[in-house]
């Protein structure tokens, strides 16, 4: 079913992207950051005019402003003289901040701070951070995160001011200096998307390499031949791993999907329970609702459409959550074999093409593309006809003839 459904839904984006382009106003401006940078007492700049100091001929990088007092101007001319505590508000790719440490006394971030720009982390900010409508003085960013923004981008808006004043809103990319444990911390999942910069704690090397990968698939053709359990053989294959020293403990408490295993197992424990205790039952009897061979496939209709509803509302998994009891139990109470009807909550709750807003990846793109909700809507309404129309038929043809 995915494999059709993905060539189906290939054939539909291909014609809904030519009717729905991005709106770039510039090629430059997809990647254009704000970035402030303060001047020192002690620096050379102290005193130049913007055109003396060379701040007029960076590469790929502008000088946009000056946050002087409280004040900001802009447009800078070459004639603006430089003065001590000014923030220089530059404009443009921030891969090239570098060229920002050719002037002395030009700090991006108070030396204290021990954090560096030499691993940089983009990240995208997430619909339910506690950062949104916060600033960064606000949010106290830095004890957080052991980071500090060194530059932030939102598309279609033009930022203006000192960095630590600008309200953090869902969607913003913020480029990250980072401290040593930046990547250990817990809270980055709940309050971002990183999109580039944090590497693995570490790299396997040589033999090392093999432990992992040869018992994988050892793992998988035991499971598949029948040997073992698939559940034992990874077990098994996680304990290899770890006493082999390929896996560290932190490596389980930073990679492990505990959100996701504690969702699903909550669903099967919900399921189970509302059957042992009758629940399921008695609300079938009260609504004098029954699973018959006529109406199974209208069910699994219903289930499917309720979750495709809650995934644009609330994220996928909770969707999948909410609606697997009463796919799994209420067949079973009709002796009906359960799995169509979670495939179709499966289906349903990965079904969030409409809202930008129902998961990480579509906000990624709506902002990335600096598209308007209506175009969005216009794109993914055919996307999400032509995949709940697809899901169904096979679910009929596979499962309901």
């Amino acid at each position: 079913i995915g494999l059709i459904v993905t060539l189906v839904c290939a054939v539909v984006i291909y014609f809904v992207s030519k009717k729905v382009s991005a709106n770039f106003t510039a090629a430059e401006d997809a990647e254009s950051y704000l970035l402030n940078a303060k001047v020192r007492a002690d620096s050379s700049l102290v005193g130049k005019r913007v055109k003396d100091a060379n701040l007029r001929h960076l590469d790929s990088l502008f000088l946009v402003e000056i946050v002087r007092e409280g004040r900001v101007i802009r447009p800078v001319t070459p004639e603006h003289l430089i003065r001590q505590s000014d923030r220089l508000v530059f404009c443009g790719d921030v891969k090239e901040v570098g060229q920002l440490k050719q002037f002395s006394g030009l700090e991006l971030m108070p030396e204290e701070e021990e954090l560096t720009t030499r691993q940089l982390t983009e990240v995208v900010v997430r619909q339910n951070s506690a950062l949104v409508g916060k600033t960064l003085k606000q949010s106290d960013f830095r004890a957080k995160f052991n980071a500090a923004v060194i530059a932030i981008k939102r598309d279609g808006v033009s930022l203006a001011g000192k960095l630590g004043d600008v309200k953090i809103q869902l969607g913003d990319f913020l480029v990250l200096a980072t401290g040593d444990d930046f990547k250990n911390r817990g809270n980055l999942k709940k309050n971002f998307i990183i999109v580039s910069g944090v590497e693995p704690n570490h790299k396997l090397v040589g033999r090392k390499q093999l432990v992992p990968v040869l018992g994988f698939a050892a793992a998988i053709i035991a499971a598949a031949t029948g040997i073992i359990s698939l559940f034992k053989a990874l077990v098994l294959l996680l304990a290899v791993n770890m006493l082999t020293r390929s896996i560290q403990i932190q490596d389980i408490r930073q990679r492990f999907p505990f959100e996701i295993w504690l969702i699903v197992s909550s669903a099967l424990v919900m399921a189970h329970g509302l059957d042992n205790a009758g629940v399921v039952t008695a609300i079938a009897n009260f609504s004098s609702f029954e699973i018959t061979a006529e109406n199974s496939f209208m069910f699994a209709i219903g289930l499917f459409l309720i979750t495709l509803v809650l995934t644009e509302l609330i994220t996928n998994n909770a969707a999948a959550a909410l609606m697997f009891p009463f796919a799994y139990s209420l067949p079973m109470v009709f002796q009906f074999d359960p799995i169509p009807f979670v495939i179709a909550v499966i289906f349903g709750a990965n079904a969030s093409f409409i809202s930008p807003f129902s998961y990480q990846t579509n906000l990624m793109v709506f902002n990335a593309g600096q598209y308007r909700l209506e175009q969005f809507v216009k794109a993914g309404l055919p996307v999400s006809l032509a995949y709940s129309a697809t899901v169904l038929v096979c679910l009929k043809v596979m499962y309901f003839s």
